[in-house]
């Protein structure tokens, strides 16, 4: 009987909106710039919870660098899912290049945007499918995501990359796929009969020198280490070559070289983008555009990391102080406005 009530309650489910709306699909070049704007945006989970975001209203220019911050349950997350119409809002819009996301279904939208989450998902099957799913891409085009992403040392010629489909082996970055795999594989245990125990085997881990694009991946990318699962997450992006990139905490489990190399890639590599970040690491977000501090689903302050770390009472320069480290990190914000103002006056 258990079983019969559950398939009943899942008959009563509410349905996800349309994934194709005919007559209401976006022009083949949208989003054409990332510009977006939020207006009265009010969302909850269900009709009788509370809302967890708060009639907020805010705009984020075409190519901006955004990082969104706040205590735990202050509504980063809910605001990051709903670019992607997890939920649609009780009130209020979202607009992406002058288009309101609810008026299109669920595809047209979902499949322009793309989200690097804290924990990568990859998919069982290989490298190659992961990085590009339904084969639109050449292979050319996958070998330069992983050399952009940092999984290839800058020292290789992009010439010495295969334009068809080969078994040519790859040098990977040891020092930024092994830092997981190192912490992971000291930690194992020894068991009576000499076998070795631990959340991850060290001889599961796919060895960096023989990865190829026809490298298996197994379910979750287990036979990959965490730094390894967040690079590949960042090569797909950058296969996808989308306008609009939400980036939740993707860096909050990694090591500080990986986590390096991620930002870094952003910085050089996705210029064009508009990228919001719900950050982990403050020092992510230092030297981004503007910063936007949402507390109990509100937005408390948005302005440059500079100005927000120069209010004496404000929310975002008291988590700056939390981290231990405010002195540097107002010296990457004053260097970030030093050239903005310079750009300016060129």
């Amino acid at each position: 009987m258990n079983a019969v009530e559950r398939v009943a309650e899942y008959m009563d489910l509410e349905e996800e909106p349309p994934a194709i709306i005919e007559g209401s699909h976006p022009p083949a070049s949208w989003p054409h710039s990332g510009a977006i704007e939020v207006k009265n945006l009010t969302m909850k989970y269900s009709a009788d919870s509370p809302e967890v975001i708060k009639n907020i209203s805010f705009s984020i220019k075409a190519g901006e660098k955004i990082g969104v911050v706040g205590r735990t349950g202050s509504g980063k997350s809910t605001f990051a899912i709903s670019l992607f119409r997890f939920m649609d809002p009780v009130h209020g819009s979202i607009s992406i290049d002058g288009l309101d996301i609810c008026k299109i279904g669920l595809q047209d939208l979902r499949s322009k945007l793309t989200i690097i989450p804290q924990d990568p998902v990859l998919f069982k099957g290989t490298l190659r499918s992961n990085l590009d799913p339904f084969g639109e891409r050449e292979d050319s085009e996958l070998w330069e995501a992983l050399r952009r992403s940092h999984l290839l040392p800058e020292s290789k010629p992009n010439s010495a990359l295969p334009s068809k489909r080969t078994s040519l082996d790859i040098t990977l970055d040891n020092t930024a796929v092994l830092a997981a795999t190192t912490s992971s594989s000291t930690t194992a245990k020894k068991t009576p009969a000499g076998s070795i125990k631990g959340s991850t085997m060290e001889s599961e881990i796919v060895d960096p020198s023989k990865i190829t694009l026809d490298t298996p991946v197994k379910e979750n990318g287990s036979n990959f280490s965490q730094g390894q699962r967040q690079l590949i997450a960042l090569a797909r992006a950058l296969v996808r070559q989308s306008k609009i990139i939400v980036m939740d905490e993707a860096t909050a489990s990694v090591d500080f070289e990986t986590d390096l190399k991620i930002q870094t890639t952003i910085r050089e590599e996705m210029a064009d983008s508009t990228i919001i970040t719900i950050a982990h690491r403050i020092r992510t977000i230092a030297d981004f555009d503007r910063v936007l501090v949402m507390n109990a689903g509100e937005i408390a302050e948005y302005d440059t990391p500079l100005a927000l770390m120069n209010r004496e009472d404000g929310l975002f320069r008291s988590l700056c102080e939390r981290s231990s480290e405010f002195d540097v990190l107002y010296a990457i914000a004053e260097e970030k406005s030093r050239k903005d103002t310079e750009l300016s006056r060129a």
